[in-house]
């Protein structure tokens, strides 16, 4: 007889193995397909289409450099040939020149980043012999399943924490998103890798949770390494919000566990060495990277400090002098930059309705979200139904404590980055789902399902 229970339940265990394994490559599949084809139709096809092509082209002028002088030329910097015939746009114009190769007199190089995602792009050319259109829409395809894969571990978590519900929830918020769904796929950016520490912190929490525990060795390599990857595929683009959003999961498991402070503080204090070292040792290689084109280590190191004032503040004089579009996001006012931020859309489905009504009543901005979590948590912490249950209770505290945490993730890059901010509202919106949003998705899902189980169960 016990023999037999026993049978049963592993039998039910397999089933429900089989069931999560199934949901994760559907999900995988779903997500792959909507960062590569746009598949929830979250941004207009105008937008989805042109998106970052000025970004991407510089990894497209770097394979036509690569194939020309080898992947190494250059230091494998990015870039873009030149010059670019009367009437053809200097963007779109690298994408035609390497489908149908062309002469070029020079080579416009881009220095803020190591280009590591290039230099794989033309080690895989080399190999397969791809080339041209071809070899492009095989990177995207690259880059759309690299990105959902990340995606998708997150939501594999959501849904081993809150159950299917919140994670289908969190899905569609992810689907809809018209930020993540342009940037999904660009082979510049190769969005997955800014959430990779994220991601690799949550599962390697989850893992040692019950472990009385944590090997801070293994913790600190583990920040180190993804961080570091991020660094050498993508620089330092956003950097600080990814550096935010990297330890952000110390604050959740560090509230639905009941850590103690001195537990708390020492645990993320390695994970905060492993992804500061990772950056440091990435700058120290762009630095070096650097001296072979610009002729010692010092004029690196130079180029990087005038590139990081062209982006917050200024203050570089001596290294080099700023354009007067440069000069007015420098001086540009902080308080408009973070209302811009406040009032730009999360959620843009307008493209989809012809009466005006339906067009407003499908756009949601950021400051509208942000307000939407705010009541959510308020919910959390006021609701006797949910004190009822004080594991869920628990984990809601703990989820809040993560979704505000993570908000100082974007704030971070807006006002250590204004200059950045203030030129570039066509994509920085990108930073409040690092991982703010997403976080705050999973929280509303969460909380809401459980309330309408809830409540519909009294009723």
């Amino acid at each position: 007889m016990q023999a037999w229970k026993y049978d049963i339940k592993k039998l039910f265990r397999y089933k429900l193995m089989l069931k999560s394994d199934l949901f994760f490559y559907i999900i995988l599949v779903a997500l792959t397909l909507n960062f590569k084809m746009n598949l929830a139709g979250s941004a207009n096809e105008w937008l989805f289409v042109n998106f970052q092509n000025d970004s991407e082209g510089l990894v497209v002028g770097r394979l036509i450099y690569s194939e020309r002088y080898g992947v190494l030329s250059h230091a494998g910097f990015l870039g873009r040939i030149a010059p670019v015939p009367a009437g053809k746009d200097y963007f779109w114009y690298q994408y035609e020149a390497y489908n149908d190769p062309c002469d070029f007199d020079r080579y416009e190089a881009y220095y803020s980043q190591p280009a590591f995602q290039a230099f794989i792009y033309g080690v895989l050319c080399r190999t397969t012999g791809l080339n041209g259109y071809p070899a492009l829409d095989f990177f995207k395809w690259l880059v759309s399943i690299s990105t959902a894969l990340v995606f998708t571990l997150f939501i594999k978590w959501v849904q081993r924490r809150w159950g299917w519900a919140t994670a289908l929830f969190t899905l569609l918020t992810v689907c809809f998103s018209q930020w993540l769904t342009v940037f999904g796929r660009n082979i510049f950016w190769v969005l997955g890798s800014f959430y990779l520490p994220f991601v690799a912190a949550l599962w390697y929490l989850q893992k040692y949770e019950q472990s009385a525990k944590h090997p801070m060795r293994a913790a600190f390599w583990l920040m180190f390494s993804a961080m570091l990857l991020k660094c050498l595929l993508t620089g330092f683009e956003f950097i600080s919000a990814s550096l935010v959003m990297s330890v952000t999961p110390w604050v959740f498991y560090a509230v639905v566990n009941e850590w103690r402070w001195k537990a708390f503080l020492k645990r993320i204090s390695v994970a905060s060495a492993g992804v500061v070292a990772a950056v440091v040792a990435a700058l120290a290689e762009l630095a070096l990277q650097l001296s072979f084109v610009k002729g010692s280590i010092g004029e690196g190191v130079g180029y990087l400090l005038f590139s990081f004032g062209k982006r917050s503040y200024g203050g570089t004089a001596g290294f080099g002098s700023y354009d007067a579009g440069v000069v007015e996001s420098i001086n540009s006012n902080l308080g408009n930059v973070l209302l811009s931020y406040w009032n730009g859309l999360a959620f843009n489905l307008s493209h989809w309705f012809d009466f005006p009504l339906w067009k407003l009543l499908s756009q949601f901005t950021f400051g509208f979200c942000i307000l939407l979590f705010a009541m959510v948590t308020y919910i959390v912490f006021s609701s006797k139904t949910i004190r009822q249950f004080p594991a869920f209770h628990r984990q809601q505290l703990a989820l809040a404590a993560m979704t505000w945490v993570s908000i100082l993730a974007p704030l971070s890059w807006f006002v250590i980055f204004k200059g950045h901010a203030y030129a570039h509202t066509h994509m920085d919106h990108i930073v409040w789902d690092m991982p703010f949003m997403l976080l705050g998705a999973a929280l509303t899902g969460s909380t809401g399902w459980f309330l309408i189980r809830k409540l519909g169960i009294k009723s």
